[in-house]
């Protein structure tokens, strides 16, 4: 809403030298400036590392959003009685690996921090899961997750079945300040050596296959491909078309019940 101002010296004492807008009127403003530039930022930042054939299929995508959803992974296998990949990080990184009874102020702590609730952080914890945080100049600058249960959920209800000896690798996330910087690398290769000490003898992992960065990571580590899955997901009619390659969906994936992890929103897209 506008106030005015009035000259005390004229003689009717109400002329308006100029109009102000009220203090909620810049704050709205200065509101939407900002979130059209965090925006806009993004959008850059996902063009610039995704190029832009992926970063226009992500748009359509979120066009579509209202009728439709789509999701499309590349499913990796990582041999731990292998010798593990060092990682290729381009600054000094430390990756601490939070898990059991320890003290997990300081995870949940950097993890939040990054954006995720502390609700869902706990709830993982609690399950089993262990965290990798990855600090560069000592501040948090990623993470990623891994958990021994089978039941995570991949999208639409479809769920990951892990067999004894296996774990899988997921929700991973680096800053857009820190990522081309192989950071990803790091977090992945101490997940892999925790979780060979606990006993295990695979690692599995799903990466977007519009995250060709991430795929980066894969290629390096010469993880082999064990299968790909496509999720088509119709709203309104609450239907979902599946479609794998490489292998049958039974062989990794179910159908389950959300009562457990319930739906997540899938981070391998925007990593």
């Amino acid at each position: 809403m506008a106030t005015q101002l009035v000259d005390p010296k004229s003689p009717l004492g109400y002329r308006p030298l100029k109009t102000q807008f009220a203090p909620e009127r810049f704050r709205w403003h200065e509101t939407m400036t900002n979130q059209i530039s965090t925006r806009w930022r993004t959008v850059r930042e996902g063009v610039r590392w995704r190029g832009l054939f992926f970063s226009s299929l992500l748009a359509s995508r979120e066009i579509l959003r209202p009728f439709m959803y789509w999701h499309a992974w590349h499913i990796f296998e990582s041999d731990l009685q292998r010798p593990l990949v060092e990682p290729y990080a381009k600054e000094q990184v430390e990756v601490k690996v939070f898990a059991g009874k320890q003290t997990l102020e300081e995870a949940t702590a950097a993890i939040s921090s990054l954006g995720i609730p502390l609700k869902e952080i706990n709830l993982r914890f609690n399950r089993g899961d262990a965290a990798a945080v990855a600090y560069v100049k000592r501040e948090p600058a990623g993470y990623m997750w891994i958990t021994f249960t089978s039941g995570m959920e991949l999208a639409f209800g479809v769920s990951w079945i892990l067999r004894p000896g296996e774990a899988l690798r997921y929700g991973a996330f680096v800053l857009p300040s820190r990522r081309g910087l192989g950071i990803l690398s790091s977090m992945n290769r101490a997940l892999n050596e925790y979780a060979r000490q606990r006993g295990s003898t695979r690692t599995l992992g799903g990466i977007s296959a519009l995250n060709p960065q991430s795929l980066n990571l894969a290629k390096h580590a010469r993880n082999p491909k064990i299968m790909s899955i496509f999720l088509l997901h119709i709203r309104g009619v609450n239907w979902t078309f599946t479609r794998t390659t490489g292998a049958p969906l039974d062989s990794r994936f179910s159908r389950s019940s959300k009562a457990l992890y319930g739906t997540q929103r899938s981070v391998g897209d925007e990593l």
